[in-house]
């Protein structure tokens, strides 16, 4: 398989997202309604995948939309992606984790917890959602994976009521001084604080065409129908570069489409429509500043 050359270098991913289902057990009100069709990813697709994107990365994230916990193989997908010397990072809305919590153990690199995810509007009570974040965090954690326990749904730097009242629990659970700063909690776990962002939307006011972005630079997305798109936020496809499961992944990086993309950020240029609508890039310019 070729390995695609960006200025004569050896095209790397820090990470590839791979989408391997985009059904959600939860309908949060932050979360961009894709509407695309449901669907589960076939541990043969992963396979070929997983196969395809070997060369370019060392690093996998199953996530773009959807809960993984949901899905069925999951176990079958953690075993496939060690054998293939994957590191395997997972981000859940943790309403399964207890269920689920054996076959994580030993497999994953990294859970995400999106703690903001917390589901009152389904009855769950805070006390039994956390202790169930906290129980198997704990267990992971013991096992060398990292655990992050994300807030990421601050509005200037405030969080909601239900918000604070279960990240009371995790200050308690871990007997560390309230912070409202990215800190680490104890060996291997962590508290993860950011401003709730919008999801890009061709539908969402034009920002500029100016900026950059780790786009198709550090990172990019495979949904679950096997399109690949440039980063994780483009929950809907609309830049889709290529289908995986359709042509080789080293044909799709050497389009004329991702190299525009790639030159226009290492430019400050974005090429993509989606991008120009994009509000999230911006903290990376925030962050130089």
């Amino acid at each position: 398989m070729d390995v695609i050359l960006i200025n004569g270098e050896h095209m790397q991913f820090k990470k590839i997202y791979i989408e391997i289902t985009n059904v959600c057990n939860l309908h949060c009100s932050f979360c961009i309604q894709h509407q695309r069709p449901s669907a589960y990813m076939d541990l043969s697709s992963f396979s070929h995948i997983l196969q395809q994107i070997q060369p370019y990365t060392r690093y996998i994230y199953l996530h773009v939309m959807g809960e993984p916990l949901l899905h069925p193989q999951l176990h079958d997908f953690l075993i496939l992606a060690k054998q293939m010397g994957f590191f395997v990072n997972l981000t859940s809305n943790a309403t399964l984790l207890k269920q689920r919590k054996n076959i994580l153990l030993g497999n994953i690199r990294q859970l995400n917890l999106s703690i903001h995810s917390f589901p009152m509007e389904q009855g769950c009570h805070p006390v039994d959602y956390m202790e169930q974040c906290l129980d198997v965090g704990d267990a992971l954690a013991e096992h060398d994976t990292y655990v992050s326990y994300r807030f990421w749904n601050q509005k200037q730097g405030r969080l909601d009521h239900e918000s604070m009242r279960v990240l009371e629990m995790i200050f308690d659970h871990y007997q560390i001084a309230k912070t409202y700063e990215n800190t680490c909690l104890k060996d291997k776990r962590f508290l993860h604080f950011e401003e709730q962002f919008a999801w890009p939307d061709l539908f969402s006011p034009w920002i500029s065409a100016t900026g950059s972005c780790y786009g198709l630079r550090h990172q990019c997305a495979i949904l679950v129908d096997g399109s690949v798109v440039p980063c994780c936020l483009d929950a809907k496809g609309v830049l889709t570069l290529g289908n995986i499961m359709e042509q080789p992944f080293s044909k799709i990086l050497s389009s004329s489409k991702v190299q525009a993309i790639i030159q226009g950020f290492q430019n400050r240029k974005c090429v993509a429509s989606l991008c120009q609508h994009c509000g999230y890039r911006m903290r990376f310019d925030e962050v130089k500043k």
